[in-house]
C-alpha cells in the first residue's frame, strides 16, 4: 500500500508544486519548497529527509547533506500532496558524524531516537529529550563529546546499551523521579531500584563508590571513564557484564568481590593504567579479551577455581607474569590467551 501511495505522490510531483509544511507553517506561515522523492520512495523536504513509515507517520533518516548543517529544528509534521504525516522517529544514524551540528530541536511528536541517531556529533553542546520519547537506541549519543548533561524524562522506558558512551565531558545523566523504569543518583544512571548500574558518565573523575544496593554492573557501564582512578565494588555485586570497564585508562587497581563468579568478555580491555588486580577463588571463568592490552599489569595469580580462560584473554600484557594455580589438563585455555605476555607458569 505504501509503494502505491509513493508512486502516486511521485506522479503528482511531475505536474504540480507541492507544499511541505513544518509545524509553524501549518499554523498559517507557509513557505513553498521543493519536495523530492528518491528511487527508494524516501522524501526530501528541505532540509531533512524522511521515510514514510505508515499512512500517518514519518521518520527522519540519514542524508549526506546534513554534514553541512549547524542547527536543525525537526518539524512535528510534514505535509505532502495534501496528506499530513507526524514525525515520530529519528532513524538509525540519522545525524551520525554531523561534526558541525551544534543545536537541534526535537519535537514532542517523536517517540523514538534510534540506534546511533546522534553518534559522533562532537559539536553538540546540549539537547532536550522531549517527554514524548519512549525509546533511546544503541549508541544513540555515542561520542557526543561536547555534551555535559542529559535529562531523561518520565516517558522513557527503554535505553539501549552504550547510549551515552564516550561522551568525554558528560558529567550527569539525570532521570526525573517519576520514571517507572530508570533512576539516577549523583548523575549516574541505574534501573529504578538501583539494582543495576547502567551508565557512569565518562566525565566523572577520581574515585567512584558503587552503592551497596547494586547487584549487577551492566554492559559498557564505565566505558571510556578515562578520569576514574579508583572504583569500589561492593560485595552485593554478583555480575559484571561485558566491556564494563572498557578503556578506563586511569584505573590503577580494582578488587573483584568474592560474590562474582565470572569475568566476562572485554571487561578490562585496554585498562592500560591497571597495575594490580586480584581474582577471587569464586571466579570459574575469564572471558575473551578480558584483560587484553593491560600493559601495566606485572603479575596476576589465577586461582584453581578457574576452569576456562577465553581467547586473547591476556593478549598484549607485555609486562605480565601469569601464575596459574592449576594444571594444563584441568583448565581450558583459548587460543592466544597469553599472547605476548612476559611469562606463564602452571603450579600443578
Amino acid at each position: 500500500m505504501l509503494k502505491k501511495l509513493l508512486v502516486s505522490l511521485l506522479s503528482a510531483l511531475l505536474c504540480m508544486s507541492v507544499v511541505a509544511e513544518t509545524e509553524s507553517q501549518l499554523n498559517g506561515n507557509q513557505n513553498e519548497t521543493d519536495v523530492k522523492i528518491d528511487e527508494n520512495g524516501d522524501v526530501f523536504v528541505s532540509p531533512l529527509k524522511y521515510h514514510i513509515s505508515s499512512d500517518s507517520t514519518a521518520e527522519v533518516i540519514k542524508d549526506d547533506s546534513y554534514k553541512e548543517l549547524e542547527s536543525v529544528v525537526i518539524p512535528s509534521q510534514i505535509q505532502i500532496a495534501g496528506r499530513v504525516y507526524s514525525v515520530t522517529s529519528i532513524g538509525d544514524n540519522a545525524f551520525s558524524v554531523c561534526f558541525r551540528l551544534t543545536s537541534i530541536s526535537i519535537p514532542s511528536s517523536v517517540t523514538s531516537i534510534e540506534d546511533g541517531a546522534f553518534s559522533h556529533c562532537v559539536g553538540l553542546k546540549n539537547i532536550e529529550i522531549p517527554s514524548s520519547v519512549i525509546s533511546i537506541g544503541y549508541e544513540a549519543f555515542y561520542d557526543c563529546s561536547g555534551l555535559t548533561h542529559i535529562e531523561i524524562p518520565s516517558s522513557v522506558t527503554n535505553i539501549e546499551k552504550n547510549a551515552f558512551g564516550s561522551c568525554d565531558v558528560l558529567s550527569s545523566i539525570n532521570v526525573v523521579s517519576d520514571n517507572s523504569i530508570y533512576s539516577s543518583e549523583d548523575g549516574v544512571l541505574y534501573d529504578k531500584n538501583k539494582r543495576k548500574l547502567i551508565c557512569v558518565p565518562a566525565g566523572k573523575n577520581g574515585k567512584f563508590v558503587i552503592p551497596s544496593s547494586v547487584t549487577s554492573i551492566g554492559n559498557y557501564a564505565f566505558m571510556y571513564c578515562r578520569g576514574l582512578t579508583s572504583i569500589e565494588i561492593p560485595s552485593s555485586v554478583t555480575s559484571i557484564e561485558n566491556e564494563a570497564f572498557w578503556n578506563c585508562h586511569s584505573l590503577t587497581s580494582i578488587e573483584i568481590p568474592p560474590s562474582v563468579t565470572s569475568i566476562e568478555n572485554d571487561v578490562f580491555w585496554n585498562c592500560c593504567g591497571l597495575t594490580s588486580i586480584r581474582i577471587p577463588s569464586s571466579v570459574i571463568s575469564i572471558g575473551n579479551y578480558a584483560f587484553s592490552y593491560c600493559r601495566a599489569l606485572t603479575s596476576i595469580k589465577i586461582p584453581s577455581s578457574v576452569t576456562n580462560i577465553g581467547v586473547f584473554a591476556f593478549r598484549n600484557c607485555k609486562n605480565l607474569d601469569v601464575i596459574i594455580d592449576n594444571s594444563e589438563k584441568n583448565i581450558s585455555v583459548g587460543d592466544y590467551a597469553f599472547d605476548d605476555c612476559k611469562s606463564v607458569k602452571f603450579l600443578k
